[in-house]
């Protein structure tokens, strides 16, 4: 199964409570801070995040965030620089 179907297949089993959770967790927020933001107690946004770990097929949350990041922002991001890409420290000598 491909990452993209993986992704559909999970997002169709999810509530639409879930869907709110994953979109905090997307944002990089704590269970505690999805908790208060969604007027839930830590124990009912720890048991979203769970569960939405567990339809994405995914174990943590940094494997949930790589599923869910839209194929075009991955694509977005540049190559790190190298050392030599850096000014700082070259000497100009004329």
């Amino acid at each position: 199964m491909t990452e993209e179907q993986r992704k559909r297949k999970s997002l169709k089993k999810t509530t639409p409570r879930e869907q709110e959770v994953l979109h905090l967790v997307l944002q990089g927020l704590t269970n505690k801070a999805i908790a208060q933001r969604l007027g839930i107690s830590d124990y009912t946004a720890r048991d979203h995040v769970s569960s939405l770990l567990r339809k994405s097929e995914v174990e943590n949350r940094a494997q949930l965030i790589a599923l869910h990041i839209s194929p075009v922002r991955k694509k977005k991001l540049a190559a790190p620089l190298h050392l030599t890409d850096c000014s700082v420290g070259q000497q100009v000598h004329n």
